[in-house]
């Protein structure tokens, strides 16, 4: 099991559970008791766990354990297909764009296909086949499969985006606020769209308006990681003076 599959566990059972001890950690993982206090470390530094004496506790999210992408398509639709189609008219010939896995991002390569010129990198499996056969220039990131998500990660994936230059990055959002900033369900999405993002001109967070104001279960970054965000209308006003604070562009569908 990699390191990340194997943090990712202990967050699972952490949060079906509420807490574990190292030994019971370390027993159901079947590696040592320091690699699991490690883990719990670097896992209470991502602001994810809080360690207690023997063990660790998960920290509350008031968020839905994380869906199947197939589960989230059927989510939102409208809303998405809106945003997906506001966030392809930023798309201009000639450019370049990294893609997140998530639904949304599936809605904006379905109406890019025709734009010419457009090189779309991905390490989602979905969005690479939604491209396959079309205009786009479609460079795929390789990595481990994570099947529910239809995801490539790990070493090799981070590897890749660290040589990587691109002029946008359209990032999916699981959760966002002020006081908490972007979140995602998985764990594993935390390096990965922090190197994305440093490897753009320009982040663009995209989400329906319902996201706004919940938690979710790991940290991305602030919210100032953005430039810009798409959402749909009606905005609420708490979301619109957010962005005005932060000098994020709302674009709206």
């Amino acid at each position: 099991m990699l390191l990340y599959e194997r943090r990712q566990a202990i967050i699972a059972m952490l949060s079906k559970n509420g807490s574990a001890s190292v030994r019971d950690l370390a027993d159901r993982l079947g590696v040592s008791t320091v690699t699991i206090r490690r883990d719990l470390n670097a896992l209470e530094e991502d602001g994810l766990i809080v360690k207690t004496h023997g063990g660790a506790v998960i920290l509350g999210h008031d968020t839905e354990p994380a869906l199947k992408l197939s589960e989230r398509e059927r989510m939102y639709i409208e809303e998405k297909r809106r945003i997906g189609k506001t966030a392809a008219k930023l798309v201009q010939p000639g450019t370049t764009l990294i893609m997140d896995e998530g639904s949304t991002c599936l809605e904006i390569a379905r109406q890019i296909k025709d734009i010419p010129n457009v090189t779309v990198i991905t390490n989602g499996i979905r969005v690479a086949a939604e491209l396959l056969g079309t205009n786009v220039n479609l460079v795929v990131i390789g990595g481990v499969c994570d099947q529910q998500n239809t995801v490539l990660y790990g070493p090799d994936t981070e590897s890749a985006y660290k040589r990587i230059r691109a002029d946008i990055y359209f990032m999916g959002i699981d959760a966002f606020s002020e006081k908490d900033g972007i979140m995602d369900g998985s764990y594993l999405q935390v390096s990965l769209k922090n190197l994305k993002a440093n490897a753009v001109q320009r982040v663009i967070g995209v989400a329906n308006g319902a996201k706004f104001g919940k938690r979710a279960m790991s940290l991305i970054g602030p919210i100032t990681m953005l430039d810009a965000l798409v959402t749909e209308e009606p905005i609420s006003d708490e979301l619109r003076i957010c962005l005005n604070k932060h000098a994020i562009e709302c674009i709206q569908a």
